[in-house]
């Protein structure tokens, strides 16, 4: 997740939303970038979709609460956006947020996560909807990713699909409590997502582990 304002291209200032794409960059190059870096491999092409405020802002409530929940629980480890899940030579996406159990942290390497993690959440924006909801997602389900989170500010949907035997099961919610069933004992209520300003960290949490 990358918080831009906007780009000039030759010459010519662009807003958001938008997606820039460079075609034909190997893995080497890629992880040359840094930590810093914007960019995610995707298919052999560098790949960046800005980010808005709202998804910012849905992004650090999430991350803390998962993070906090798994961290009382003992878990395993939750990363944030910047951290690449290397997949294949050719795809190491940088989810908004991954969880990764504990008897999977050997994995965890200093610069990616060798492998699908998890669980992976991706906060949908205008921009970035094709990419999340087809691209990402077809790549996960190859990667039999057992759980991925699709937020989706605008439309007020959550969509999960979870790993069922050699398929998937999918649910899409715009409220109402979904669990789950890889974060044991971790559930939201959706509508919580919606919330402007959204609720503190500190009561959810409460009543999700109580």
């Amino acid at each position: 997740m990358a918080l831009v304002d906007a780009i000039v291209v030759n010459g010519t200032r662009v807003e958001p939303p938008f997606v820039l794409v460079k075609p034909g960059v190997s893995e080497e190059e890629y992880y040359r970038l840094g930590e810093d870096s914007n960019w995610e491999l995707l298919g052999g092409k560098l790949v960046m979709s800005p980010s808005s405020d709202l998804q910012e802002d849905i992004f650090r409530w999430l991350l803390r609460l998962l993070d906090a929940f798994v961290e009382e629980r003992d878990l395993g480890i939750v990363r944030g956006s910047r951290y690449p899940m290397r997949l294949d030579k050719t795809w190491s996406p940088e989810p908004d947020l991954m969880f990764v159990r504990t008897e999977n942290t050997g994995r965890m390497k200093p610069t990616r996560l060798e492998g699908p993690a998890d669980l992976v959440v991706e906060i949908v924006s205008e921009s970035s909807r094709d990419v999340d909801c087809r691209d990402k997602r077809e790549r996960y389900r190859q990667a039999r990713v057992p759980e991925y989170w699709m937020v989706d500010p605008l439309r007020k949907e959550l969509t999960v699909d979870f790993l069922a035997g050699n398929g998937y099961e999918t649910r899409t919610l715009a409220e109402g409590r979904i669990e789950s069933r890889i974060v044991s004992g971790f559930w939201i209520e959706t509508s919580w997502l919606w919330q402007r300003p959204l609720p503190k960290v500190g009561p959810c949490l409460r009543e999700i582990l109580a």
